[in-house]
C-alpha cells in the first residue's frame, strides 16, 4: 500500500535525524497488484434510486504504449457539458462510480478511464508519470472525436487529477477546468498526508517525474474558465492551497467554491457543489 508505505518512511525517519523519503512514481501513485473486472453496479443502484436516466457505455482506449485503458461514458438526457474525469490516488471506477451520477447531474456527457494499473486498466513493466500525463491527452482527445462537439467540453481533476487535468488543459483547447481538492506539489501533499511528517526531521528526495507534478506553473499560463473547489473540512488539500492557486492563474474567468460541512474526498456529495457546478457551467461561452 502507498500511503502505509510513505508512512512506515516518514516514521523510521523520525528518529533518524537527516534522513531523506526516497519518492518514486511507484512509491506515490498507487496501482493495484492485478487487474480487476469493470463493475458499474454503483452507478445503476444510484441511477434508479434517482429514478432517472441514463446510457452507460463500456469504453476501450489503447493508449501510446499499446496498453487498454477502460472506463465508461455516462451520458444524461439533454446534456449541457462534457466532462473528462480525471481521479484521485486510489479511487478506481468499480469502486466509486456513483460519482459520475452526481455530475450528471449538471446534466452531462462524462468519461472516465481508470489509469494504466488501477482497476481495469491494464499495466504497465514500469510506472510512469510522463505516460500516464499521455494517456490524460488520449482520453481528451477520444472525447473530442466521440461526444457532442456542439457541448463545452471541460476537464475535471479530482484530488491527484487535478495535475493530470491541468496537463491537459495545457496541451489542449479546452472550454473550462475545474480543479477538486488540488494540490500544488507533491512534497506538499505527503506532508499532508503522513501523519507527524516534518521537514524539520525529514526531507524528500523527488523523482524527477513526480517533481514535475505542480499544478501553479501551469496555471500562470492558463487564462480559460477555472473553477476551483474545496471542502470545508479538507487537511489533505486545504483551501489555502485553492485559494493560492486561484491567485497564480491567468484567467480572468476564476472562481473558488468551499463546500462546507465536508471533507476532501466528499465534494462531490454535496447538493451545494452541484449547483456551484451549474454555476460555473452558466459561465462558459463557446
Amino acid at each position: 500500500m502507498v500511503l502505509r508505505k510513505l508512512i512506515l518512511s516518514a516514521l523510521v525517519c523520525l528518529v533518524v535525524s537527516g534522513c531523506a523519503i526516497n519518492v518514486s512514481p511507484s512509491a506515490f501513485f498507487y496501482q493495484d497488484s492485478a487487474q480487476k473486472p469493470l463493475d458499474t453496479t454503483k452507478l445503476h443502484a444510484a441511477i434508479q434510486q434517482d429514478s432517472t436516466s441514463a446510457g452507460i457505455t463500456r469504453v476501450e482506449v489503447k493508449n501510446t504504449q499499446g496498453l487498454m485503458l477502460r472506463g465508461v461514458a455516462v451520458s444524461y438526457p439533454d446534456p449541457k457539458v462534457n466532462v473528462v474525469f480525471f481521479a484521485d490516488n486510489r479511487m478506481s471506477i468499480s469502486e466509486n462510480n456513483s460519482v459520475l451520477h452526481r455530475i450528471g447531474k449538471l446534466p452531462a456527457n462524462i468519461l472516465w478511464l481508470d489509469y494504466q494499473g488501477v482497476g481495469a486498466s491494464e499495466k504497465a513493466k514500469n510506472l510512469s508519470i510522463d505516460a500516464i500525463k499521455q494517456d490524460a491527452l488520449t482520453q481528451f482527445d477520444y472525447v473530442k472525436n466521440t461526444f457532442d462537439n456542439s457541448l463545452p467540453t471541460i476537464v475535471h481533476g479530482r484530488g491527484i487529477g487535478s495535475y493530470f487535468a491541468s496537463y491537459v488543459a495545457a496541451n489542449r483547447q479546452i472550454d473550462g477546468l475545474v480543479l477538486d481538492g488540488a494540490f500544488n506539489n507533491i512534497s506538499d501533499l505527503i506532508a499532508n498526508m503522513v501523519p507527524g511528517f516534518s521537514n524539520s526531521f525529514t526531507s524528500m528526495r523527488l523523482h524527477d517525474e513526480v517533481h514535475s507534478m505542480q499544478i501553479a506553473p501551469i496555471l500562470r499560463h492558463y487564462d480559460g474558465p477555472l473553477w476551483l473547489v474545496v471542502a470545508e473540512k479538507d487537511k489533505i488539500t486545504p483551501y489555502p492551497i485553492s485559494q493560492q492557486l486561484l491567485d497564480v492563474s491567468a484567467s480572468d474567468k476564476k472562481r473558488i467554491s468551499i463546500i462546507p460541512g465536508v471533507t476532501h474526498s466528499a465534494t462531490l456529495k454535496s447538493d451545494f457543489a452541484i449547483s456551484e457546478y451549474r454555476r460555473f457551467l452558466s459561465s462558459l461561452s463557446r
